[in-house]
């Protein structure tokens, strides 16, 4: 599942304090992805480790690089 991650999806992860967040996949980076963490603004990758599932957006679309 953390291979379908496209653009625009809400993607679900835990952070290293065991909380379970979500945020909107921004774009494909060298470690993975780069999420914006929703209501706050903050930018974080998310991994293979720390993912747990997506919500496949509206307005999806794969990035390009």
């Amino acid at each position: 599942m953390y291979s379908d991650i496209q653009m625009g999806d809400m993607v679900y992860f835990s952070t290293p304090h065991t909380a379970q967040l979500k945020g909107k996949a921004v774009m494909k980076g060298p470690v993975g992805w780069v999420v914006n963490i929703k209501g706050t603004g903050i930018a974080t990758v998310v991994t293979e480790k720390n993912f747990i599932k997506i919500r496949k957006g509206r307005n999806r679309r794969p990035d390009i690089l």
